[in-house]
């Protein structure tokens, strides 16, 4: 996968927006994000519309593809504070978009749809941009209801392939459990297990090529 800063217009057939805040989003995503990290949060805006697709739900693309690129950024900067990765990134892209030229109600919306995707039990009245990014992380990091994108799976993996995508990811889960223990990463680390639960996901036994994206 190529660091290109101009956003592609579609990634396997799946329209990307276009506008000034959605094109700048993907610019610091490129420059901010590891490799490992940009081709899963391109992933989980993919699998986000083929969800919306699958319920015939209408919802803002510009919102679901800022925060799909923006909410992981949060871990790449573990800093020693008690705040979580996805509130710190979520109060960053929100800045981010806004100063890009997104109306503040809309970055909002972003904000809280970063902070709500680690948080159990989001629902439709949390806005149905928060509730696509949700189910698509869960879908690309734990492999559940991977029937939902069957259409498009294989294009969207082609394209940003997972690679070496549950090994850096876990490594960072862990981090900022070991240095914020309050917080939804060492639940999910520590009391679900995420790294078995990650073992066990379809993704792991899925047969497609692997590729090494943790460099550019």
């Amino acid at each position: 996968m190529l660091r290109d800063v101009r956003a592609p217009a579609t990634i396997a057939g799946i329209e990307v927006p276009r506008d000034a805040a959605s094109q700048a989003t993907w610019g610091e995503a490129v420059r901010s994000l590891p490799v490992y990290l940009l081709a899963h949060s391109v992933r989980s805006f993919c699998w986000g519309v083929a969800i919306a697709d699958a319920e015939g739900w209408v919802f803002d693309r510009r919102i679901l593809w800022t925060a799909s690129l923006l909410h992981d950024r949060g871990l790449t900067r573990i800093s020693r504070n008690d705040d979580c990765f996805e509130v710190a990134g979520g109060a960053f892209a929100r800045r981010f978009v806004e100063r890009a030229g997104m109306p503040p109600s809309d970055a909002e919306r972003v904000d809280r749809a970063i902070v709500l995707h680690m948080q159990a039990g989001v629902t439709l009245s949390d806005g149905v941009e928060a509730v696509l990014l949700d189910r698509a992380t869960a879908i690309d990091v734990r492999g559940v209801d991977l029937d939902v994108i069957a259409a498009v799976r294989a294009g969207v993996v082609r394209e940003h392939p997972r690679g070496a995508f549950d090994r850096h990811f876990l490594a960072a889960m862990r981090h900022e459990a070991d240095v914020r223990p309050g917080c939804q990463s060492a639940w999910l680390v520590h009391d679900m297990g995420l790294a078995d639960w990650m073992a066990r996901s379809p993704w792991a036994s899925d047969g497609m090529p692997e590729h090494d994206s943790s460099r550019a």
